[in-house]
């Protein structure tokens, strides 16, 4: 009982549930709003005036956040999006002026270069950049327990990171974070405290702590959503280094407040912060052993057209 009363506790004092309170609620609530016009945007049957509430709503938090805090990426995605949804107004009888004053008194203010509402694409570009065997590359994937004492190159790390934000996650709020470790003492200190690492822990090239920052939701009902967006995060990261030609395994956190309490005070991690899992990694051996049990059948994991019944 005195864990899941504190999960409550942290869920209430860190999401926006009844106000903005943080900087990281005013983001989430941006990237709300962006992403309600963006959808709305890319839809077929898209019709002017769409979301002009939503709209009026991100421009109004758009100058507060500048307001408060500073003009950054989190605002040139905003104003890139209010460029679009003005630009496919424009030939409509709207009041869109509070909209286009926002975007105008902070546009001159970023350079990033960073994009926003919607584009156009074909399905031969999806097919061409994306055409691979995934299958043969998630069977080729394996839990690892055995590395080559050799520094994991940086770039690797990164652009793994960079294939973790590209999973799916709820109106694109991008709450997950990667918090990584590569010196052999910081692993030892960090493996520690989780219970799934013996026999290869000292082999890590490095040690990563998957988290979702609860301060990007809002409602009750989406208490556990940082579970879903932090698990596929941490998945699209191990098929990251698996795509780099690194070994990792996944290393589970299901653990006590107290032992939880214990990460934190030793990493700085904070209480916002919900940790999904750890992933360890590291350079792949010349020759190593792998478990092979088989997957279950596939008409275990796939229903396909059950009948469905009257929702009455």
């Amino acid at each position: 009982m005195s864990n899941t009363l504190r999960d409550a506790r942290r869920f209430w004092r860190a999401s926006f549930t009844g106000a903005a309170k943080s900087r990281e609620n005013l983001r989430a609530r941006i990237a709300i709003g962006l992403h309600f016009l963006e959808y709305g945007l890319a839809l077929e049957g898209a019709r002017p005036g769409h979301g002009l509430e939503k709209a009026l709503q991100l421009a109004a938090d758009i100058d507060t956040y500048v307001d408060n805090f500073a003009c950054d990426a989190t605002v040139e995605i905003a104003l890139r999006t209010l460029q679009n949804y003005l630009a496919f107004n424009a030939a409509a009888d709207l009041d869109l002026g509070e909209i286009s004053t926002v975007v105008t008194r902070h546009i001159g203010k970023v350079t990033g270069g960073l994009s926003g509402g919607v584009e156009t694409v074909t399905a031969d570009q999806i097919r061409h950049d994306g055409m691979m065997d995934f299958l043969k590359f998630a069977e080729a994937r394996h839990s690892i327990r055995t590395y080559k004492q050799e520094p994991v190159p940086k770039g690797a790390i990164e652009r793994a990171v960079r294939c973790a934000q590209q999973s799916p996650s709820s109106c694109n709020r991008q709450t997950c974070r990667a918090r990584v470790w590569t010196d052999p003492a910081d692993i030892a200190k960090i493996a520690a405290l989780q219970n799934g690492n013996r026999g290869f822990g000292d082999q890590l090239g490095g040690i990563a702590i998957i988290t979702s920052d609860l301060a990007h939701w809002e409602h009750a009902h989406e208490r556990y959503q940082a579970w879903v967006d932090g698990g596929m995060f941490a998945m699209s990261f191990a098929y990251g280094l698996h795509a780099e030609g690194l070994g990792a395994v996944m290393l589970n956190w299901s653990v006590t407040h107290d032992q939880d309490d214990r990460l934190r005070h030793l990493t700085g991690l904070p209480e916002s912060e919900l940790v999904i899992t750890m992933v360890g990694f590291g350079v792949l051996p010349d020759q190593l052993r792998v478990p092979v049990s088989q997957r279950k059948p596939v008409d275990y994991a796939l229903t396909l057209d059950a009948p469905l019944h009257s929702s009455e």
